[in-house]
Protein backbone atom coordinates (compact mmCIF):
# COMPACT_ATOMS: atom_id res chain seq x y z
CA UNK A 1 0.00 0.00 0.00
CA UNK A 2 1.32 3.58 -1.38
CA UNK A 3 1.20 5.39 2.21
CA UNK A 4 0.98 8.93 0.63
CA UNK A 5 -1.92 7.76 -1.85
CA UNK A 6 -3.39 6.61 1.23
CA UNK A 7 -3.30 9.52 2.88
CA UNK A 8 -4.17 11.56 0.09
CA UNK A 9 -7.42 9.09 -0.42
CA UNK A 10 -8.11 9.52 3.72
CA UNK A 11 -7.51 13.98 3.09
CA UNK A 12 -10.21 13.88 0.32
CA UNK A 13 -12.48 11.85 1.58
CA UNK A 14 -12.57 13.88 4.80
CA UNK A 15 -12.58 17.26 2.92
CA UNK A 16 -15.73 15.56 0.35
CA UNK A 17 -17.79 14.78 3.92
CA UNK A 18 -16.62 18.74 5.17
CA UNK A 19 -17.92 20.03 2.24
CA UNK A 20 -20.90 18.26 1.79
CA UNK A 21 -21.96 18.15 5.71
CA UNK A 22 -21.72 22.34 5.34
CA UNK A 23 -24.01 22.14 2.04
CA UNK A 24 -26.50 19.72 3.68
CA UNK A 25 -26.66 22.64 6.74
CA UNK A 26 -27.11 25.24 4.08
CA UNK A 27 -30.03 22.77 2.41
CA UNK A 28 -28.84 22.20 -0.88
CA UNK A 29 -28.91 19.21 -3.59
CA UNK A 30 -26.65 16.74 -4.98
CA UNK A 31 -25.47 18.78 -7.89
CA UNK A 32 -23.12 18.85 -10.52
CA UNK A 33 -20.15 20.07 -8.23
CA UNK A 34 -21.03 16.98 -5.87
CA UNK A 35 -20.81 14.19 -8.39
CA UNK A 36 -16.97 16.21 -9.88
CA UNK A 37 -16.16 15.94 -5.58
CA UNK A 38 -17.02 12.18 -5.77
CA UNK A 39 -15.16 11.45 -8.54
CA UNK A 40 -12.01 12.83 -7.08
CA UNK A 41 -12.40 10.82 -4.05
CA UNK A 42 -13.43 7.64 -6.76
CA UNK A 43 -9.71 8.77 -8.80
CA UNK A 44 -7.43 7.98 -5.60
CA UNK A 45 -9.42 4.67 -3.94
CA UNK A 46 -9.21 3.59 -7.47
CA UNK A 47 -5.39 4.38 -7.72
CA UNK A 48 -5.13 2.53 -4.28
CA UNK A 49 -6.72 -0.33 -5.89
CA UNK A 50 -4.22 -0.57 -8.77
CA UNK A 51 -1.87 -0.08 -6.37
CA UNK A 52 -3.07 -2.43 -4.25
CA UNK A 53 -3.18 -5.16 -7.24
CA UNK A 54 -0.08 -4.27 -8.54
CA UNK A 55 2.08 -5.05 -5.01
CA UNK A 56 0.05 -7.31 -2.69
CA UNK A 57 1.94 -10.96 -3.21
CA UNK A 58 -0.12 -13.69 -4.78
CA UNK A 59 -0.25 -16.18 -1.85
CA UNK A 60 -3.38 -17.99 -0.52
CA UNK A 61 -4.48 -16.91 2.64
CA UNK A 62 -2.93 -13.83 4.49
CA UNK A 63 -5.82 -11.32 4.18
CA UNK A 64 -5.31 -10.73 0.64
CA UNK A 65 -9.13 -11.04 -0.08
CA UNK A 66 -10.12 -8.94 2.79
CA UNK A 67 -7.68 -6.20 1.87
CA UNK A 68 -9.41 -6.05 -1.68
CA UNK A 69 -13.32 -6.56 -0.28
CA UNK A 70 -12.40 -3.34 1.65
CA UNK A 71 -11.25 -1.58 -1.25
CA UNK A 72 -13.57 -2.25 -3.26
CA UNK A 73 -16.43 -1.79 -0.81
CA UNK A 74 -14.85 2.37 -0.38
CA UNK A 75 -14.63 2.00 -3.91
CA UNK A 76 -18.58 1.30 -4.55
CA UNK A 77 -20.29 3.46 -1.37
CA UNK A 78 -19.67 7.27 -2.36
CA UNK A 79 -21.58 5.61 -6.35
CA UNK A 80 -23.69 4.52 -4.01
CA UNK A 81 -24.90 7.01 -1.91
CA UNK A 82 -24.32 9.76 -4.74
CA UNK A 83 -27.10 7.50 -6.68
CA UNK A 84 -29.23 7.66 -3.17
CA UNK A 85 -28.75 10.81 -2.59
CA UNK A 86 -29.30 12.71 -5.95
CA UNK A 87 -32.81 10.58 -6.06
CA UNK A 88 -33.69 12.09 -2.59
CA UNK A 89 -34.57 15.43 -3.38
CA UNK A 90 -35.06 16.64 0.89
CA UNK A 91 -31.80 18.14 2.28
CA UNK A 92 -30.53 14.37 3.34
CA UNK A 93 -29.87 13.38 -0.04
CA UNK A 94 -26.52 15.29 0.26
CA UNK A 95 -26.12 14.53 4.11
CA UNK A 96 -26.13 10.39 2.62
CA UNK A 97 -23.16 11.39 0.34
CA UNK A 98 -21.43 13.66 3.25
CA UNK A 99 -21.45 10.37 4.92
CA UNK A 100 -20.37 8.29 2.52
CA UNK A 101 -17.15 10.01 2.69
CA UNK A 102 -17.09 9.22 6.44
CA UNK A 103 -17.81 5.42 5.41
CA UNK A 104 -14.97 5.55 3.17
CA UNK A 105 -12.18 7.20 5.35
CA UNK A 106 -13.22 4.23 8.11
CA UNK A 107 -12.68 1.92 5.19
CA UNK A 108 -9.64 3.21 4.53
CA UNK A 109 -8.24 2.66 7.91
CA UNK A 110 -9.64 -0.67 8.10
CA UNK A 111 -7.79 -1.19 4.59
CA UNK A 112 -4.41 0.21 6.07
CA UNK A 113 -4.79 -1.61 8.97
CA UNK A 114 -4.88 -5.21 7.39
CA UNK A 115 -2.53 -3.97 5.02
CA UNK A 116 0.11 -3.30 8.23
CA UNK A 117 -0.64 -6.35 10.19
CA UNK A 118 -1.69 -9.07 7.91
CA UNK A 119 0.15 -8.57 4.44
CA UNK A 120 3.06 -6.73 5.06
CA UNK A 121 4.39 -8.03 8.02
CA UNK A 122 8.18 -7.67 8.30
Amino acid sequence: MIDWLYLAAQAAALAMSAWFFVDTARSQRVGRRHFVGVGVLEVFVLAQLVAGIAIVPGEPGGGAGLFFSYLVTALLVPVAACFWGSIDRSRWGIGTVAASGLIVAALLLRVHQIWEFQIHVG
